[in-house]
């Protein structure tokens, strides 16, 4: 039977329970499980699987079963709705990326990576006024305001 390989791409365990499909599971941060591929199928009608699939939360390694389950274009070669970061390219967003380049890869991003590239700048302290601005905007929450605080605490 054939299996696909399904990752937790988020900094926190993630628990599915779908019982129409008699499937119970907890990804711990970082763990990749094999599924088989008809109960991989059968978890994708279930809304809550769905929206961690789609959202980021849940990442499919193989682009040809994104490709057969619908969630990327027949035609990609690379992710283009799901993309998922890994800790270098969170860098090279903060880091590396002009402010223009910043914010059009961000507008690609789903909901859930753009918070995970907000904690991941948080934990390693990366500041950039302009683009922590942007984030402010667009998700409400502040990393300048967040590491001051963990600063805080910490020497406190």
């Amino acid at each position: 039977m054939a299996k696909v390989k399904v990752r937790n791409a988020v900094n926190s365990v993630l628990s599915v329970i779908v019982p129409s499909a008699n499937f119970r599971r907890d990804w711990p941060i970082g763990a990749t499980y094999e599924l088989d591929k008809d109960i991989l199928e059968q978890l994708m009608w279930d809304n809550g699987f769905r929206y961690m699939i789609e959202k980021g939360m849940l990442y499919i390694e193989d682009m040809e079963e994104k490709k057969e389950l619908g969630l990327e274009p027949q035609e990609a070669t690379e992710p283009e709705n799901i993309i998922v970061l890994s800790d270098a390219e969170k860098r090279r967003y903060m880091v590396n990326y002009s402010q223009k380049e910043f914010e059009e890869k961000v507008a690609k991003l789903p909901t859930e990576q753009v918070r995970d590239l907000i904690d991941y700048a948080i934990q390693n302290r990366l500041i950039d006024f302009d683009k922590c601005e942007f984030l402010k905007q667009a998700t409400g929450r502040d990393i300048i305001t967040a590491v001051r605080l963990s600063k805080a605490n910490k020497e406190g």
